[in-house]
C-alpha cells in the first residue's frame, strides 16, 4: 500500500495543484479510483486534461454539488463515506490535476 501511495504522490506532484495527504491519497485509491482510472467506466480519467475541461467550466461549487450528491454513474460522495468536505475537494483537484476554478460568468 505505502508503494502505492509514493507512486500516487509523485504522479498527482507532476500535474496537479491539490497536495493529498497520505490519507487521502488513501482514499482516492480505494474509492475514487476504481472509476477515474479507467477510460471504459465513463468517468473522466484522472491525468486526462481534455476530460476535465467541460467539468472544470462549471466551476467549483457545481462540481462539489455533484461530487456530493452524486451524477449520472457516479455515486454520491463516490462512496467516500470517510471523505470530509475538505477531502472531497483535495481529491477532485487531485483528479482534476488542478485547483477548482471559481464559475466564470
Amino acid at each position: 500500500m505505502r508503494l502505492l501511495i509514493l507512486i500516487l504522490l509523485s504522479a498527482i506532484s507532476a500535474y496537479s495543484h491539490a497536495a493529498p495527504t497520505e490519507r487521502q491519497l488513501r482514499l482516492l485509491s480505494v474509492n475514487c479510483l476504481q472509476c477515474h482510472a479507467s477510460a471504459h467506466t465513463g468517468a473522466p480519467v484522472m491525468g486526462n486534461p481534455e476530460a476535465w475541461q467541460p467539468i472544470l467550466a462549471q466551476g467549483k461549487q457545481q462540481i462539489m454539488t455533484h461530487v456530493v450528491e452524486g451524477l449520472r454513474g457516479m455515486p454520491p460522495l463516490g462512496y467516500c463515506s470517510a471523505c470530509s468536505e475538505a477531502d472531497l475537494v483535495t481529491l477532485s483537484e487531485a483528479l482534476a490535476g488542478q485547483a477548482l476554478p471559481e464559475a466564470t460568468p
